[in-house]
């Protein structure tokens, strides 16, 4: 089984099954969260959110945190 940052970093490479596999536990945690009624299309909805932004990310251009000090030094 791939680590989370793995499967990220992997994501374009990877089938939705995989991605879905490693979110499962959060959208599980947070349908628990709504009304019955409303989880099983809310689950879809998040789930094809999940794949979209999961796809979109690129962990290469997160800037590290001595990056992030240099940007917050120039802005003050």
């Amino acid at each position: 089984m791939l680590s989370f940052y793995q499967t990220i970093k992997n994501s374009r490479e990877l089938n939705e099954e995989v991605i879905l596999t490693a979110f499962e536990p959060k959208i599980k945690s947070s349908l628990r969260m709504t009304k019955p009624a409303n989880r099983e299309d809310l689950e879809q909805e998040l789930k094809m959110h999940v794949i979209h932004y999961v796809r979109e990310y690129a962990v290469d251009d997160v800037p590290g945190l001595f990056e992030l000090n240099r940007r917050q030094r120039k802005r003050a």
